[in-house]
């Protein structure tokens, strides 16, 4: 991938793949309002576009993109401390969920972690929402602690938040994903 006027990150490397929803690549600061929008969409009430600008031109932080006929479907945002590695958050569009898009953005970000070796990967949930866990317990991921109403939800109330670790060394679920062409 070529980068105009920005140093090689750890992931301008990666290959783009072809999921069988979207095309995944790393995300540029030009795209934060889009990012933001969807963001806002997908888990309100999101991040402001600027703090997404920063996040893509972090160096300890990646954000990937998954996209389809250049229409943004999802993002996932990861931090890198030590050798630790965080998911900020992942997100897909409401009209494409379920169809492998973020199962895709989760089996990049796993690769990122693994080409920057860090030792695990961390993530939060919300206890309610089953389909997130299925997808992180298939790729891993153990709840290994509890944060008691750490969410709110649109109806004011209150949910725990599940803790979720993964050895990132540990490979991602085999899948036969295609190069982007």
């Amino acid at each position: 991938m070529r980068m105009r006027g920005r140093k090689r990150t750890m992931l301008s490397h990666l290959k783009p793949i072809k999921s069988p929803a979207a095309c995944i690549t790393v995300a540029t600061a030009a795209e934060a309002g889009a990012l933001a929008a969807l963001y806002a969409e997908a888990l309100p009430p999101g991040w402001p576009a600027d703090e997404l600008a920063k996040a893509c031109s972090d160096p300890s932080r990646a954000v990937l993109k998954a996209t389809e006929r250049a229409y943004l479907r999802g993002f996932l945002i990861l931090q890198f401390a030590a050798d630790e590695a965080e998911i900020l958050a992942i997100a897909t569009a409401k009209d494409w969920r379920r169809l492998g898009c973020a199962e895709s953005l989760l089996r990049r970000g796993i690769s990122a972690c693994q080409d920057r070796v860090m030792s695990c990967i961390y993530l939060e949930v919300a206890e309610s929402n089953t389909p997130a866990r299925g997808l992180y317990e298939k790729f891993g991921f153990l709840v290994i602690g509890r944060r008691e109403k750490y969410y709110r939800s649109s109806s004011s109330a209150f949910e725990t938040a599940l803790i979720m670790r993964r050895d990132a060394k540990l490979p991602a679920p085999v899948d036969l994903e295609k190069s982007c062409t």
